[in-house]
């Protein structure tokens, strides 16, 4: 029994033949449409506004420390959370148990916390903090 010889592209039947070329148009021409919107998901998380993220919250996106993200009081320190800007160690805030500090942070003299002896840090309700170095800085 012979195979029989059909041309390229062709239905078998009583339809046109639906060339190649258009097959692919109609595939990107679908793909460009449906793309923003599988995009656009309400899953997505979306970066906080400049000046909106609170004291000892994460001043990190997209893996990098970014300093406008902090209210306008605060600064970008200590591996990436928030914390106060300070002149003296009395405008930084208490943790009972731990040393607190008035110390130069990059450009800015800023609070920091000192880790306890075994290695401790304060839960401050914001960003979870790990001792680095015999201070607490965010946790990655």
């Amino acid at each position: 029994m012979r195979a029989e010889c059909t041309p390229s592209g062709s239905t078998r039947g009583l339809a046109l033949p639906y060339h190649g070329p258009m097959r692919t148009s109609t595939l990107l021409t679908l793909t460009l449409i449906m793309a923003p919107l599988l995009a656009c998901s309400e899953d997505a998380p979306t970066r906080p506004e400049d000046g909106t993220v609170e004291l000892w919250d994460a001043c990190v996106w997209d893996g990098q420390e970014i300093r406008a993200l902090c209210q306008p009081e605060l600064a970008c320190a200590s591996n990436g959370i928030c914390v106060p800007r300070c002149d003296a160690v009395a405008e930084c805030p208490y943790f009972e148990g731990f040393v607190s500090e008035c110390s130069i942070n990059s450009e800015e003299m800023v609070c920091r916390i000192g880790c306890t002896d075994d290695l401790k840090c304060p839960d401050t309700e914001g960003a979870p903090l790990k001792c680095f170095q015999t201070y607490c800085v965010r946790d990655l």
